[in-house]
């Protein structure tokens, strides 16, 4: 079964208001986009699985927390209870003690908001080829039973859009987001699979994986409607929020 709806966020730290600190009040807009997408998938599905980016193929332990104190807030963050899924055809993912970054903010950004029936999570390395990706996808919808299925996809873009971002300004990443950004408002997220693995890399994209898994669990949904909520590089970090609903 295809995923009925999808949202697709970034993990800046910065989206925890502890860490803001004066430059909270300019994120208010990704803020909001980032709820308005994730309240169209709790609403619309019974199971949601949030896919972030970490070290390995992974899943949370229910006592799992994300901390921000390396990034200078004494914030923590956990996920509501999270329901196991039946993965026959994938390895046994590693059991994950700490949230990483990409869990912990989508954590944060779950807070508050109301919970789905039921809530899983799964981390995804950066050494995934496009199709091994697409794979996961695929299996993390087919497999799953009980409802219709949701997905939140964590995933910073370029982190090389200005001469302060981390990366330095490259000319190519401001091509390398449009391209994603035009993939998911065209509803067409099977795009995403010709994502450059190396380019990605060169250009520290932290999303390339989980949005190639994004557009594995897609491929057998025959029309999907997308939108895109925010678009910019505020800090030289490609930010972007997309909803993808299916009919």
């Amino acid at each position: 079964m295809a995923p009925v709806a999808a949202a697709v966020l970034p993990h800046p730290p910065l989206l925890v208001p502890e860490l803001a600190g004066g430059a909270a009040p300019e994120l208010d807009p990704l803020r909001m986009a980032c709820r308005e997408a994730l309240s169209v998938v709790l609403a619309t599905a019974e199971l949601v699985v949030v896919v972030g980016d970490g070290p390995v193929w992974g899943v949370p332990e229910p006592s799992a927390r994300g901390s921000f104190r390396s990034y200078g807030a004494d914030a923590e963050a956990t996920l509501p209870a999270l329901a196991s899924l039946d993965l026959p055809g994938l390895p046994a993912p590693a059991r994950l003690s700490d949230l990483p970054l990409s869990l912990a903010v989508a954590a944060r950004l779950l807070a508050g908001l109301d919970r789905p029936t039921r809530l899983s999570a799964v981390t995804v390395p950066a050494s995934l080829g496009p199709g091994a990706a697409a794979a996961v996808g695929r299996l993390l919808t087919t497999s799953a039973s009980g409802g219709p299925v949701g997905l939140v996809v964590m995933g910073d873009l370029s982190a090389c859009r200005s001469e302060r971002a981390p990366g330095a300004l490259r000319p190519e990443a401001a091509g390398f987001d449009a391209s994603v950004a035009q993939a998911l408002g065209a509803g067409k997220p099977g795009r995403l699979l010709g994502l450059d693995p190396a380019l990605a890399s060169d250009l520290l994209v932290a999303g390339r994986v989980p949005l190639q898994v994004l557009a594995g669990a897609f491929e057998a949904s025959p029309a999907v409607h997308g939108r895109v909520l925010y678009d910019d590089a505020p800090y030289g970090v490609g930010y972007l929020v997309a909803l993808l609903t299916a009919p």
